[in-house]
């Protein structure tokens, strides 16, 4: 069994997956602006509560995303580990987008007048996403859509701009899938971190 954690949106959500049958057994999700910290505990200790004995591992989205999110369920995972001795695996959010199909666009608010464009084939993230700016965002996107690459997205800048978009989340059901196979028990820990799309904004205040 995995407990999956994938909190890197708005939306987050929290599950056990049965790594035999391929199905989620168990589940929890919540949504915050903000908060993701105060509304996590419960569900989870729900969780692992019910499950802790056949529990082998756990993986958490680490992003890109919502900073604060993606920390909070880097955090519990991190601390799960510890206190349960499980094994942690990091994977990529944008991998476990809530899609029809394995392939697929998803598109995001990165701030500063720009949006991401990432390109999901297979299920595999292809390349590092690309930061657009707002106004070349269309055009960016033309030969992808020409491909029949449906768009999705969280973000209410991009269902203005991008005409059929759909509206949707990662999801930890679809992150812990991919690890189905994993082997927890041969897993090297090594220290996870975010990923980002830009490095961090930093201003050093004016000399008065």
């Amino acid at each position: 069994m995995i407990l999956a954690l994938e909190t890197s949106t708005r939306r987050a959500s929290l599950v056990v997956f049965d790594r035999e049958s391929g199905h989620v057994l168990d589940g929890a999700d919540f949504t915050t602006d903000r908060a993701h910290n105060a509304a996590i505990f419960a569900p989870l200790e729900r969780l692992v509560a019910a499950h802790r004995e056949p529990l082998e591992g756990i993986v958490v989205g680490l992003g890109p995303g919502s900073y604060g999110g993606v920390r909070v369920g880097l955090a519990v995972a991190n601390g799960l580990s510890v206190a349960m001795g499980l094994p942690v695996i990091g994977g990529n959010s944008l991998e476990a987008w809530e899609a029809a199909d394995d392939s697929y666009l998803v598109v995001g608010d990165a701030r500063r007048g720009s949006c991401f464009v990432a390109v999901v084939r297979g299920q595999k993230l292809k390349g590092a996403p690309e930061l657009v700016d707002d106004a070349d965002l269309g055009g960016f996107l033309a030969p992808l859509l020409a491909e029949g690459l449906a768009v999705h997205t969280c973000d209410a800048k991009v269902v203005e701009a991008v005409a059929g978009s759909i509206v949707s989340y990662p999801e930890a059901g679809r992150l812990a899938a991919l690890y189905r196979d994993a082997d927890f028990n041969g897993l090297v820990q090594t220290a996870l971190e975010p990923v980002y799309l830009r490095a961090p904004y930093i201003t050093v205040p004016k000399a008065k």
